[in-house]
């Protein structure tokens, strides 16, 4: 089954209200844990909710076929389905949660909808062109293809030298990164080789100085390829 645009758009109110709602939490409540009470509503998923959720869903045929047929995939996210007003007007309604995996081959979106009260997986649904935040994973494994370039190392060890003084022994610990989802079609011919992003999940990173002093370049990793495709400068030519 292929997400609808209303799903779609569900998806990313999803992601907003569940922010918020952890965000009211938090701050209304310093100091206490909700992970001792149950959770029940509008209240974001406790931590063994999400790991029964996952679980419940790699159990599933038509998930665990999707997901064992990937030479690579990656867990992004595991959030409090949004239930539509329909269902909320009741007033009681079952704890289901958003299971979201990314399957790189297909550069798919998999989506289980799991219900923790019956214990079943509801739905199965998947989507193309649909790109959720990076994983911290995801991160880590794009910055080390980027560190491996020798070329763009090089380029970025002078600059962090002219405005350091100092030599870049470290890159890991030396400079900062701001990793974000890049789609093309965003910024159309600005960064040659990385056409395929959007429809492939890609990684562009600002780096700067632990000063917060911006290095000129924008490497972009494509982590379906798993290459870095673009490392164009942040300004100028």
């Amino acid at each position: 089954m292929t997400l609808s645009p209303r799903h779609l758009r569900l998806m990313a109110q999803g992601l907003a209200v569940g922010l918020a709602f952890t965000a009211t939490l938090v701050w209304a409540a310093p100091g206490v844990s909700l992970l001792d009470t149950p959770r029940i509503g509008y209240d974001p998923l406790s931590s063994e909710e999400q790991e029964q959720a996952r679980a419940l869903a790699v159990q599933q045929a038509e998930f665990a076929r999707a997901l064992n047929a990937a030479s690579r995939s990656e867990l992004l996210l595991i959030e409090r389905h949004a239930e539509s007003k329909a269902v909320t007007q009741s007033g009681n309604w079952p704890r289901r949660a958003d299971v979201y995996t990314y399957l790189y081959d297909s550069d798919t979106l998999l989506l289980a909808v799991v219900n923790l009260t019956s214990g079943q997986v509801d739905s199965v649904e998947t989507a193309q062109d649909v790109q959720l935040p990076l994983t911290q994973n995801e991160t880590d494994g794009a910055f080390e293809l980027l560190l491996a370039d020798a070329p763009l190392m090089a380029d970025i060890a002078a600059q962090y030298q002219t405005i350091t003084g100092e030599a870049l022994t470290q890159p890991k610990t030396q400079l900062k990164l701001n990793a974000l989802i890049y789609r093309a079609d965003s910024m159309p011919g600005a960064n040659p080789g990385a056409e395929g992003c959007g429809p492939h999940r890609c990684a562009q990173f600002l780096i700067a100085t632990q000063n917060d002093v911006v290095i000129n370049r924008l490497p972009i990793v494509d982590l379906s390829l798993g290459a870095l495709v673009s490392a164009g400068p942040f300004v100028g030519n």
